[in-house]
């Protein structure tokens, strides 16, 4: 039992003497592989998360710089409605137009928070 336990400790060893040369460069490549993946999703997180920011710096300035609501009241609908989408609030054309602004409003106000 134990010269075969010997015997298979021997040729564990020879097997990794004999193949760590060939695998250690391909554990090295991998590793590589894996260091520049992460680093082309760092970038990729990073690059996104900035066009989120600037998506959302225009989306306030467009929301500071809504009409009053005697500029609205002036508008038709069809404008109202585009200009809510403008700034990604979606509104139900279906309503009166004071309905309209008044949740238009009230979206661009919880937008703003």
């Amino acid at each position: 039992m134990e010269l075969l336990l010997l015997i298979s400790s021997i040729v564990a060893a020879a097997l990794v003497f004999f193949f760590w040369p060939k695998l250690s460069p391909t554990i090295d490549e991998i590793q590589e592989d894996i260091t520049e993946a992460r680093e082309k999703v760092v970038d990729a997180v990073e690059d996104v998360v900035e066009e989120v920011e600037e998506a959302k710096d225009k989306l306030q300035d467009a929301i500071a710089n809504l009409p009053t609501k005697a500029q609205l009241m002036k508008l038709t609908k069809a404008k109202i409605d585009e200009l809510a989408n403008e700034i990604g609030i979606e509104l139900d054309r279906r309503q009166t137009k004071e309905k309209m602004v008044a949740e238009l409003q009230k979206q661009a106000k919880k937008a703003k928070q």
